[in-house]
C-alpha cells in the first residue's frame, strides 16, 4: 500500500512524481504527525544515551513503540484492523464512540506511560524529559479540544500501553538492557567458530535472542537461510578467497569508502542501527507531511519489521558461530596487526544483521512511499553530510556494504543478510495496517 494524499485543485499545478491521489478512508479530521514524530525522536535520544540499548534492544523498543502508537489511535481509523491481535496480543476497544476522544492525546499519553517502562533506568535528566514532552503537548491540547474528550483519550492511551508493556514482558527480551551476555551460555569451540574480538574481546552478546517471540509468526522459522560458505583455512578455497576479498577491499579503502562505514555504523557517537532506520522515518513523514494516522501506521510497520528481523539474525547467527574477519585475517592469513574500520559487534559473523534489518525496513518503505522513491537522510549533516539514494532498496545494499568496507563481514554473509530481511519486510507488509 502506497500513501496516498489528498489534493486540492490548486496544487494539480505542481508535479509530484511520488505521490498519488489519496482515497477517504482515513478521519476528515487529519491531525499532524507532530506528537508520534517527537515520541520516535524521543525514543531515538534515549536509546543514544541510555546504558544496554544496543541494536538488538533498541530494535525491540522501536517495535513495540510503533505498535503501541498505531493501537492508541486505531478506533479513529475507519475500517482498521487491530494489530496487536494480528502479532499475537489482545485488541483493546474504545468503549465511546470516536469522536468522545482528542486521539493525539491518546498516543500521547500512550508513549509517554510505555517510554517510562521501557526506559525505567534512563538517566534523571532524561526521565524529566521524558515528563516535559508529555506536558508540553498536554498544554498544546488542552487549547485544541475539551477536558473530557482530553481526558477520555488519556485513559485509553495508558490502557493500549499498559496492555503492550505488560504482554512484551513475555517475549524473552525483557530487560536485555539488563543482561546483555549469558555467563550460562558457552559459545562452541572448533575451527571456523566464533571468539572474541579486539579490542575489548567481549562475551558473546544476546545469545538467545532468536529464541524471542517474534511480532510476525513463523517469521524466524521461514526465513533461516542455508549455512554459510565451508570453513577452509587453504588459500585456493572458497572461504579463504571471500575472506582474501575483505582484506584486498580494506588495503585500497577510499575518503569515500571511510565516511561510507562510519555513516552506517552502530558505533560510540552515532544512532544504533534501528535508531538510524527510524530517523530516516521520521525525515519522510515531515517531508511528505503524512498525518497522525499515516504517521502511526509507518511506525508500527517498520518497528514490526526490525524486531523481527532482528530476532531472525539472532537465529542465524548462533546456529553457526561463523568466525569474524579480523580473527581469519590476523590468525590464518598472518596479518597480525590488520584492523577494521570500527569495532567489530561480539557476535557470530553470519547473516549480516544491519543487511538484514536495511533490507526489512527497504521493504516496508517501498510500500509506504513507492519502490522508486527518491530521498536524502540528513541523519548526520555536520558529521558525514546528507546522502541521497534513488531508492530504499539501494540504501540497504549500501548500509549492507558498508560492513564489507568496513572490515566486519564477508559478502555472501551481506548478500544473504539483504535476502533474510527482505523476506521479514515481505511478511510485515502482509499484515492488516491501514496506511
Amino acid at each position: 500500500m502506497k500513501f496516498k494524499r489528498l489534493l486540492t485543485a490548486a496544487m494539480f499545478s505542481v508535479l509530484f512524481v511520488q505521490c498519488e491521489l489519496k482515497d477517504h478512508s482515513l478521519p476528515e479530521t487529519e491531525f499532524p504527525a507532530d506528537v508520534a514524530n517527537a515520541w520516535m525522536r524521543m525514543q531515538i535520544r534515549l536509546t543514544r544515551t541510555t546504558p544496554g540499548y544496543n541494536s538488538f534492544v533498541s530494535n525491540r523498543s522501536f517495535g513495540y513503540a510503533g505498535v503501541t502508537m498505531y493501537e492508541s489511535v486505531l478506533p479513529a481509523i475507519p475500517g482498521a484492523s487491530s494489530l496487536l491481535s494480528q502479532i499475537g496480543g489482545q485488541a483493546l476497544l474504545a468503549n465511546k464512540q470516536s469522536e468522545e476522544y482528542y486521539w493525539p492525546a491518546s498516543l500521547n499519553a500512550a508513549m509517554a506511560d510505555l517510554t517510562r517502562k521501557f526506559f525505567e533506568s534512563t538517566s534523571p535528566a532524561n526521565m524529566t524529559a521524558i515528563d516535559s514532552l508529555e506536558a508540553a503537548y498536554k498544554t498544546q491540547f488542552a487549547t485544541e479540544s475539551s477536558a473530557e474528550k482530553i481526558t477520555n483519550a488519556e485513559n485509553f492511551g495508558r490502557l493500549v500501553s499498559t496492555s503492550i508493556f505488560e504482554w512484551s514482558k513475555t517475549d524473552g527480551g525483557d530487560q536485555a538492557y539488563k543482561h546483555l551476555t549469558d555467563p550460562t551460555y558457552i559459545p562452541p569451540v572448533g575451527p571456523g567458530l566464533w571468539i572474541p574480538t579486539p579490542p575489548a574481546f567481549a562475551a558473546p552478546v544476546h545469545p538467545h535472542w532468536g529464541e524471542n517471540r517474534s511480532f510476525i509468526a513463523s517469521s524466524v522459522t521461514l526465513t533461516q537461510p542455508g549455512p554459510p560458505t565451508p570453513y577452509s583455512e587453504d588459500p585456493n578455497s572458497a572461504f579463504y578467497k571471500m575472506v582474501n576479498e575483505l582484506y584486498t577491499t580494506s588495503l585500497s579503502l577510499t575518503h569515500e569508502d571511510s565516511i561510507t562505514v562510519k555513516f552506517w555504523g552502530d558505533q560510540p557517537g552515532n544512532l544504533n542501527v534501528p535508531s538510524h532506520s527510524t530517523n530516516i522515518l521520521a525525515q519522510l513523514i515531515v517531508k511528505e507531511k503524512l498525518n497522525l494516522y499515516e504517521a502511526a501506521a509507518a511506525y508500527a510497520a517498520q518497528g514490526v519489521a526490525m524486531y523481527a528481523a532482528s530476532i531472525s539474525v539472532m537465529k542465524t547467527k548462533y546456529t553457526y558461530t561463523l568466525i569474524r574477519p579480523i580473527s581469519y585475517i590476523r590468525n590464518v592469513m598472518g596479518h597480525a596487526t590488520w584492523n577494521t574500520v570500527i569495532p567489530t559487534p561480539p557476535h557470530g559473523e553470519y547473516s549480516a544483521a544491519h543487511a538484514v534489518v536495511s533490507a526489512a525496513c527497504a521493504t516496508v518503505l517501498e510500500n509506504i512511499f513507492g519502490k522508486d522513491y527518491k530521498f536524502s537522510d540528513a541523519t548526520y549533516p555536520n558529521g558525514y553530510g546528507t546522502r541521497s539514494y534513488d531508492s530504499f532498496d539501494a540504501a540497504a545494499k549500501e548500509a549492507g556494504r558498508s560492513r564489507l568496507l568496513g572490515g566486519l563481514h564477508y559478502s555472501p554473509s551481506i548478500t544473504t543478510g539483504l535476502v533474510q530481511g527482505r523476506q521479514i519486510g515481505e511478511m510485515a507488509v502482509k499484515l492488516d495496517i491501514k496506511y
